[in-house]
């Protein structure tokens, strides 16, 4: 019989499928469901140390001699400190232990109550990484979290891939456990494993074999967030796209030039039913670059994830899974992936109707969606579409977090010699001054579109001296935080537009033209006709402020949306 905490079962799953195959025990009431799920798995060799010192370096000289990573259970309190000689030693040697301790409910810490001393990240100067695993949550409907589940099965696979990829060393896994403690069931469910594959483990050319063989067979979508400029990764990424079972989900700010149809990503997944989407559901994502702006996608393919792998390629900092479906961890350049995969794959039979299938619905989406923007009123859509279609090709387009990022996303256009979002943390915080040094380092025109708002938060941006001449910037004056207006968790709000949506003091004109901005404005859609081609021309640093209707703005891209 396994522990009734599905929290711990998972855990020893993933440690048992990762090759933990001898755990050392130390006794303890706390720890119970850890001991319950390591007695009830049959390939783990249980060893016994009633001082947890002495168990910590039995443990140690077992990793050492075996080459393997060895797991070791204490019980809550001081019982972990007792470990710390042992796992400093183990963090200098390069020794792969897997320190699990049993802790009270995170409530309960400081409470002078037994054995509630702080024990997250206790160990952290001799550990290569802390993970902490909350006591079991329910939904609200009293089931078990599946969220939370699979939060769990993420942190034990990258406990595991962090203790014994690149220089190994111990980690630390701090368990918040609730009464009861000695539950017992027949704990069956599907545990995932990530592999995680370093650089200088892929010179063997039959990996890139193995990879080129499964993904020929298989219906891929290739997701690109954010990243720079590259060459290199653009000649890669449009030959892997010319393979028929191969489908583009690519946001403007990955600097991927590819054909149009690949961009637009909110526009085609809004388009259609669920259901009609999910027949189109991928078997195998393969994402680069950084986190993704639309929400949409990210909400398909975690519908999607019980019938999909996901390869994450590229370096990385975290074993991040988005998408809840994370298999692979491919820790290399995907010039590199993509330039190894290609060659094999072009010697393989590829057929398919995918790239084809997901065209023929983007091409659909895009011409009823181009009738509503050509019906809509005057709206930051509208404003959008104007802009984004005019905007010279050699430019470095900017956008603030907000409404910006998002309309760039949404609405087809030519892409620009390059487009910028500080989407690392989505802040609205440092938006034009971000684009000023951008400006600094780049010979040719630097535009940056942002709210109101945005720039409000950034005004002292104006008065960096070293602003170049070239520098334009787009104010779209949508009187607050329209993003508030449309975002369902917000738009209901009574004290929305009190709260949220309340309309910064920004005196444009004077500031504009009190630090050396050449001034425009405009609030209609004919005005923006006539003041858009002066605001371009310009040789001298400009603003340019464009008033919306916020209230207007929102319901028109809500229709857009429900299309």
């Amino acid at each position: 019989m396994d522990t009734s905490n599905k929290y711990c079962s998972i855990l020893f799953d993933v440690l048992e499928s990762k090759g933990v195959r001898d755990v050392v025990c130390s006794p303890g009431s706390r720890n119970v469901p850890l001991l319950l799920a390591a007695a009830a798995r049959e390939k783990m060799k249980k060893h016994f140390a009633v001082d947890e010192r002495n168990g910590a370096f039995m443990a140690l000289g077992m990793a050492s001699v075996s080459n393997r990573p060895v797991a070791l259970i204490c019980t809550s309190g001081t019982a972990l400190l007792d470990y710390s000689p042992a796992i400093a030693e183990a963090f200098y040697q390069g020794v792969p232990l897997i320190v699990i301790s049993a802790d009270r409910p995170i409530q309960w810490i400081d409470q002078d109550d037994s054995q509630t001393l702080r024990q997250d990240g206790v160990l952290d100067f001799f550990v290569k990484k802390s993970f902490s695993i909350p006591a079991a949550i329910q939904d609200y409907n009293g089931n078990d979290n599946k969220e939370m589940e699979w939060y769990v099965d993420r942190l034990a696979n990258e406990a595991m891939i962090t203790a014994t990829s690149g220089r190994q060393g111990p980690v630390h896994i701090n368990v918040h456990l609730s009464e009861p403690l000695n539950g017992q069931s027949e704990n069956k469910h599907n545990h995932r494993l990530i592999s995680a594959f370093e650089p200088d483990t892929i010179g063997n050319r039959e990996i890139f074999k193995e990879w080129a063989k499964e993904l020929s067979s298989l219906k891929i979508m290739l997701v690109a967030g954010f990243g720079r400029p590259d060459a290199a990764l653009q000649k890669a990424v449009s030959e892997f796209r010319r393979f028929p079972n191969v489908a583009i989900m690519a946001e403007t700010i990955s600097n991927l030039h590819l054909p149009p149809q690949d961009y637009s990503v909110d526009s085609v997944l809004s388009a259609y039913p669920s259901e009609e989407l999910d027949e189109l559901a991928p078997e195998v994502i393969i994402s680069i670059g950084g986190s993704l702006v639309s929400r949409k996608l990210k909400e398909y393919l975690r519908r999607n994830s019980s019938s999909c792998q996901h390869w994450a390629v590229g370096p990385s900092n975290f074993l991040a899974d988005p998408f809840f479906s994370l298999s692979k961890r491919i820790e290399i350049d995907p010039v590199r992936f993509f330039r190894g995969v290609n060659a094999l794959m072009k010697k393989l039979k590829v057929e398919s109707s995918y790239q084809e299938d997901w065209n023929e619905k983007r091409c659909n989406a895009l011409r009823r969606k181009a009738e509503i923007i050509e019906a809509a009123p005057w709206s930051e859509l509208k404003a959008f579409d104007f802009i984004l279609k005019r905007l010279p090709s050699d430019v470095n387009l900017f956008l603030s977090n907000g409404t910006p990022i998002r309309y760039d996303q949404i609405l087809p256009h030519p892409l620009p010699h390059a487009s910028y979002c500080n989407r690392g943390v989505s802040g609205i915080d440092g938006s034009v001054s971000t684009a000023i040094g951008g400006a600094i380092v780049y010979k040719g025109p630097t535009i940056i579109i942002t709210g109101d708002l945005s720039m409000a938060y950034d005004i002292g941006s104006l008065a960096l001296k070293e602003t170049p001449q070239r520098f334009k910037i787009i104010i779209i004056d949508n009187q607050g935080g329209g993003i508030f207006r449309f975002i369902p968790s917000t738009s209901n709000l009574t004290f929305l537009e009190e709260y949220l949506c309340q309309p910064p003091l920004l005196p444009l004109q004077q500031l504009a033209e009190g630090y050396g901005y050449h001034y425009f404005e405009c609030s209609s859609y004919d005005q923006l006709e006539k003041v858009f081609p002066r605001f371009l021309d310009s040789s001298v640093k400009s603003l340019l402020r464009i008033s919306v209707d916020g209230i207007a703005s929102a319901a028109t891209l809500r229709s857009y949306f429900s299309s």
